[in-house]
């Protein structure tokens, strides 16, 4: 028996997702569940360190959330939303869950602190 080989050509779509974890840093005032201030890792400026500028972004990052550490000593400082995920890309949090987690995390402490209770994070 004989024939022609006939070939098809299969095209498959697949969905590839990247997850980019990245650093920030919110700066709260006294009275406002609004962050003042907030420090994205990857969009931030970080020529002030001069000298201590590194070519990594996570590493000018951390220099910089130790200095704000040193300057405001007073402050609350919790990183509980800066653990790291793991590999799962399901754990990954959404940004609105982020925003909320960030506002409850000002809310507690701001609670703690009207009750004249002392809390480390």
């Amino acid at each position: 028996m004989g024939g022609i080989p006939i070939r098809k050509k299969v095209k498959e779509k697949t969905v590839e997702r990247s997850v980019q974890i990245e650093g920030f840093i919110r700066l709260y005032g006294r009275m406002s569940s609004e962050p003042v201030v907030e420090i994205l890792q990857q969009d931030f400026d970080y020529s002030f360190l001069g000298a201590e500028m590194a070519s990594s972004a996570i590493t000018n990052f951390n220099t910089t959330s130790a200095k704000i550490r040193d300057v405001f000593p007073q402050a609350i400082f919790d990183d509980r939303l800066v653990a790291p995920f793991g590999s799962d890309i399901q754990s990954a949090v959404p940004q609105e869950n982020v925003d909320a987690n960030c506002r409850l995390i000002y809310w507690y402490y701001r609670a703690v602190n009207n009750l004249g209770l002392s809390v480390q994070p």
